[in-house]
């Protein structure tokens, strides 16, 4: 057999290991003494939490961390010496990456060796960091329970801006359908309420009954539409999440809706009276709709007398409780569970106008400011409408 002709084993493949580092936890050591990253390395070595191991970054002071977490922004924890190049490197460091880098995210675990150079109170509220060890109580049984609890907080909190951002899409998408139907459906159904309005004035003399009666149909129908158009435009629009938040002084927003509704108000002749109203922090422009929707509905759902409102506020905790109370014709008892649900018409007469969106609004809004809505009988003898915003800081 000639030398072309022997036989050969190919090797073996070699199997090409998976880079998994992604799938890791990053844990950053920032300590200036070589024996604390080994002995971190060594006791965390076989760790696993939620079926990912760790992956170790080391830093040996707070200059050389700077530079290391922003090739890393994605550090799950910090293991952070107090006492490097200075005194309070660490804290500075800790400084950095709160409110430099602006990253709430990572968990902050402070190690130090000299207790007494950082007081664990003041270095926990003032530096934001999220717990604080003496080495010398960092077994290997107490580091894994730190470990574990630090990340189920950074799981946790990384799920939450997720959720948040995806929320955020789909209000943004939201705004744009909004924003879609105001420009290509509410304006237009406008302009066709306009002409059948037009029409019904200058026909009116030269058709019979019973087409006026029909072109009046027609004028009541397109009407509806457009409402109902205009409410839909409404509803996407309140509660959004870019709406900017301020102090409001509800008793100056208050004389705003009575202007907005002085046609309704001089027409029926209400009594729109306020105890005082307080300043909350919120968006105006929403607090503006839920004040002007409640007191509309008050004044349209009447009874035969001329309507009569009245607006209080009483604080009760963290809260301010407000309510709206009518002498109309109220809401029944089997109604006020499913009031404010979307497009839900009261079948009592009074109830049986517009398109039942308004309330729904209100509640959306009121939510939105992290409050609640019901529906009780008013002393006055119709509904009283109470609903709860935060007390604000200032």
């Amino acid at each position: 057999m000639v030398d072309d002709d022997r036989l050969v084993l190919a090797a073996e493949p070699k199997v090409k290991t998976e880079d998994k580092s992604d799938a890791r936890w990053k844990v950053f050591i920032v300590d200036d003494e070589d024996e604390v990253h080994s002995i971190t390395r060594l006791a965390l070595g076989e760790f696993r939490f939620a079926g990912r191991a760790l992956e170790f970054v080391s830093a040996y002071s707070a200059a050389e961390a700077q530079a290391v977490i922003m090739q890393h922004p994605d550090i799950a924890i910090i293991l952070l010496d107090v006492v490097m190049e200075s005194d309070d490197a660490g804290l500075q460091f800790a400084q950095f990456v709160r409110q430099t880098l602006g990253n709430q995210f990572v968990r902050i675990i402070l190690r130090t060796g000299q207790p007494g150079m950082a007081p664990e109170r003041h270095v926990m509220k003032v530096y934001d960091i999220n717990d604080y060890r003496a080495k010398t109580e960092l077994t290997q049984d107490r580091l894994y329970t730190v470990i574990q609890t630090a990340l189920a907080s950074y799981r946790d909190m990384a799920a939450l801006a997720r959720t948040r951002r995806q929320l955020v899409g789909i209000v943004d998408e939201l705004n744009i359908l909004s924003q879609i139907g105001s420009d290509q459906v509410r304006q237009p159904m406008r302009d066709v309420v306009t002409a059948v309005q037009a029409l019904c004035s200058e026909l009116k003399a030269v058709l019979s009954p019973e087409q006026q009666r029909m072109l009046e149909s027609v004028k009541a129908m397109t009407t509806d539409i457009y409402l109902r158009v205009d409410d839909l435009v409404r509803l996407t629009e309140s509660g959004s999440f870019n709406d900017p938040r301020s102090l409001v002084d509800l008793n100056s927003l208050l004389d705003d809706v009575r202007v907005s509704l002085k046609s309704e108000i001089d027409s029926s002749a209400a009594r729109i009276d306020s105890d005082g109203l307080p300043t909350v922090a919120g968006s105006r422009r929403q607090l503006f709709q839920l004040l002007q929707n409640l007191l509309s509905n008050a004044i349209q759902f009447q009874s035969d007398n001329a309507p009569q409102i009245r607006l209080s506020a009483d604080r009760q905790g963290d809260y301010w409780c407000f309510s709206i109370d009518d002498n109309g014709s109220g809401i029944p008892v089997e109604e006020r569970q499913s009031v404010f649900s979307l497009f839900r018409r009261s079948g009592h007469k009074p109830m049986a106008v517009g398109s039942g969106i308004g309330l729904n609004i209100c509640r959306k809004i009121v939510r939105w400011h992290g409050g609640e809505i019901q529906v009780e009988d008013s002393p006055l003898g119709g509904a009283r409408i109470t609903f709860t915003l935060p007390v604000t800081d200032s």
